[in-house]
């Protein structure tokens, strides 16, 4: 049976002490430990005088637990959710959809807080994930971006809804890990918090800035819905190419709309969102399939084109790709 806890962000909610009062458990210096039957470990938040505030999970589950955010009116607050978590979430029995289903990978998202969204956390899995808390000012204020990111910077100011999805790299993997090491005894622990921070705020809007498009549309819940269904699809069967056609009736979305708020969300066209995916699933059944088997299941025909690609995308054929994996 799954645990569920609900809840709305909004200026002066505290996760921790909110999480606490609902399973009446004791909570100390923004820190509760999850109760025994819940599972082992805790939430922290950490309140920086940047303005910026963090919320940590890091526990194992003995059930699933379920974190559903209610839609808050107001639009000046954003999350920056950092997940390494490789996990499958589908939604539950509710008349609204969720966000944020069906994902593969370590992501990051980064958003307004008027969007509905349900996170499925499995048990039996060390779980380590980041939410950093923010407003529109706080944020731009840190930024300080010139004219080079004015297309970033004009979405964060003046879009009333906005959601912004990006593939979790390396380096924020580290740092994230570096955060998880700190704690009360750490020498200037609120100092690190705040440096750490400030670099996944600035390994993240790094790639940001990297994306070509100079306008961008305010969007609604149906539209995220939409387009996630449309990703969701998309990850479903990595064998079959997008026929975008079909994808934009089935979600009931034109295909200009779907184009453009796919590639607002998500910094990619359908079609490349798509190969990159594949890429990173061939990848990753190089590490039990041979080099064959890995490209007949993600659709290829021609051995030579997906040796080719995969080189293009992981800079190394993947025989040797797997090679240096059987040495690791």
């Amino acid at each position: 049976m799954s645990v569920v806890f609900e809840f709305t962000l909004e200026k002066g909610f505290h996760f921790a002490t909110a999480f606490a009062s609902h399973f009446n458990i004791p909570a100390a210096d923004n820190r509760v430990y999850l109760p025994e039957t819940l599972g082992d470990g805790y939430i922290q938040e950490v309140y920086l005088d940047n303005g910026l505030f963090l919320c940590m999970h890091h526990y194992v589950l003995k059930q699933e637990f379920i974190l559903k955010r209610q839609a808050n009116a107001s639009t000046n607050m954003l999350t920056i959710k950092f997940d390494c978590r490789a996990i499958g979430i589908k939604p539950g029995a509710t008349n609204i959809t969720p966000l944020f289903a069906l994902r593969k990978g370590g992501e990051v998202e980064l958003g307004t807080g008027n969007f509905f969204t349900e996170i499925r956390i499995p048990p039996d899995q060390q779980i380590d994930f980041l939410v950093v808390g923010t407003t529109r000012q706080t944020l731009l204020g840190i930024l300080k971006l010139d004219t080079e990111g004015y297309a970033i910077e004009s979405m964060v100011r003046d879009n009333l809804s906005f959601l912004l999805h990006e593939g979790m790299s390396r380096e924020m993997e580290k740092t994230l890990k570096q955060i998880s090491q700190i704690t009360e005894n750490t020498k200037m622990a609120e100092l690190l918090y705040q440096t750490k921070a400030l670099e996944l705020i600035y390994l993240l809007f790094n790639k940001l800035l990297s994306r070509t498009a100079s306008t961008s549309l305010t969007i609604n819940q149906a539209d995220v819905e939409r387009i996630y269904e449309i990703k969701d699809d998309i990850l479903t069967d990595l064998s079959q190419i997008p026929q975008l056609s079909q994808l934009a009736s089935k979600a009931g979305i034109s295909l200009t709309k779907m184009k453009q708020l796919f590639h607002q969300i998500f910094g990619d066209s359908i079609y490349n969102y798509y190969q990159t995916a594949r890429m990173e699933e061939a990848a990753n059944l190089l590490n039990y399939l041979t080099v064959s088997e890995a490209g007949y299941k993600v659709g290829f025909t021609n051995l030579s084109h997906f040796s080719r690609l995969f080189e293009k995308h992981h800079q190394m054929k993947p025989k040797r790709f797997k090679d240096a994996l059987q040495v690791a």
